[in-house]
């Protein structure tokens, strides 16, 4: 049994969780291994970085969230 303690409404914390994940795929950018979700065009948003370095974290378009160009 798992209990989450939160003040953000239950509907909120479970909302899309039936939903299927979008595909994704990793992209090595600059020697770093990205996961990224592809969106229209030539463009992919960051879903995670696979990196053990704490440092890498620190860069701005290796962010989760982060759109990069694939061009």
């Amino acid at each position: 049994m798992t209990v989450l303690y939160t003040i953000v409404p239950l509907e909120d914390v479970l909302e899309g969780i039936d939903d299927d994940p979008a595909p994704t795929m990793v992209l090595k950018l600059g020697g770093l291994s990205l996961e990224v979700e592809q969106l229209d065009g030539f463009q992919a948003k960051v879903v995670r970085l696979l990196s053990t370095d704490p440092e890498h974290y620190l860069l701005p378009h290796c962010q989760p969230g982060a759109v990069i160009d694939l061009k």
